[in-house]
């Protein structure tokens, strides 16, 4: 059996398979696969001499069928079940509860301002509205997760801790965790429109959308009043938990960007200055 899920395990490393894709493919593997424990206890029933070890086989397969049952369960519906002791032996096998803490309160981040496209004061930063183009944003979604740069796994957390922080923040929890900020962005004026690209790198740029608002001001003023940068560009949305009456109810819900931009009052323009950047 460990040997059958061993050579799954190596022929799926060959493709990018998510987690969860993965975790489905090896229950069915171990459910078919603990059969052949079955199978090894009723041969040695049959035989008072073997009958301790057929026990011994026959444990295990309940053993194993009954955390296979708890796999179905998790990788296959949304349902909870109130009999899974798999916390209580995580515990007991020594879980890393601080890791576990960080990642919960990775999933409850609602941004991760840093020094992505420089350093500015948190007052001089703007939402902007943006209509963004959903065919080339699902392209790069679909790059990032092919480089491994984006994960989709609610930061390696269980049922029951997703369960925990959607308890505590009464609110969807995304599987790519919080707001993940893409690798490259930039800022492109183009006439009175301001347009967002992005990408893996500044080599290969895409138009992601077009920003239609600055704060509660249309681009053309605020292009015309400040100078504008481009702070962070986040990406959200995706697959989410989200509470319901019976447990988590999982929900696909279409990828997104917001943005932050960073102004600064424009100086008065002379004499033959144009408003362009």
């Amino acid at each position: 059996m460990l040997t059958v899920l061993d050579l799954v395990n190596r022929a799926l490393s060959y493709f990018n398979i998510q987690d969860k894709a993965k975790g489905k493919a090896f229950t069915i593997v171990a459910f078919g696969a603990n059969f052949y424990l079955l199978y090894q206890a009723l041969r040695h029933l049959r035989y008072v001499n073997y009958r301790a070890g057929g026990v011994l086989f026959l444990l295990a397969f309940l053993v194993l069928l009954y955390f296979i049952v708890l796999n179905f369960f998790y990788y296959f519906t949304d349902k909870q079940v109130k009999w899974d002791v798999s916390p209580r032996v995580e515990k007991l096998l020594g879980g890393n509860p601080q890791a576990a803490k960080a990642a919960e309160a990775a999933l409850t981040q609602s941004t991760t301002l840093g020094a992505s496209n420089g350093l500015f004061q948190e007052e001089r930063l703007l939402p902007v509205a943006v209509v963004v183009d959903q065919p080339k944003l699902d392209a790069l979604v679909q790059q990032l997760r092919t480089t491994g740069a984006l994960t989709e796994n609610y930061q390696g957390l269980d049922a029951h801790a997703i369960e925990r922080v959607v308890t505590r923040t009464h609110r969807p929890v995304a599987a790519i965790g919080g707001p993940f900020e893409l690798p490259y962005f930039a800022l492109v004026q183009s006439g009175k429109q301001l347009v967002i690209q992005g990408g893996l790198n500044a080599l290969a740029p895409v138009t992601l959308g077009t920003i239609t608002r600055v704060g509660l001001m249309p681009t053309s003023a605020a292009i015309k009043d400040y100078q504008l940068a481009l702070a962070h560009v986040f990406l959200t949305g995706g697959e989410v938990m989200q509470p319901g009456r019976h447990g988590l109810i999982r929900k696909d819900t279409p990828y997104t960007i917001t943005a932050q931009i960073a102004y600064t009052v424009r100086p008065e323009a002379k004499p033959g200055d144009t408003n362009e950047n």
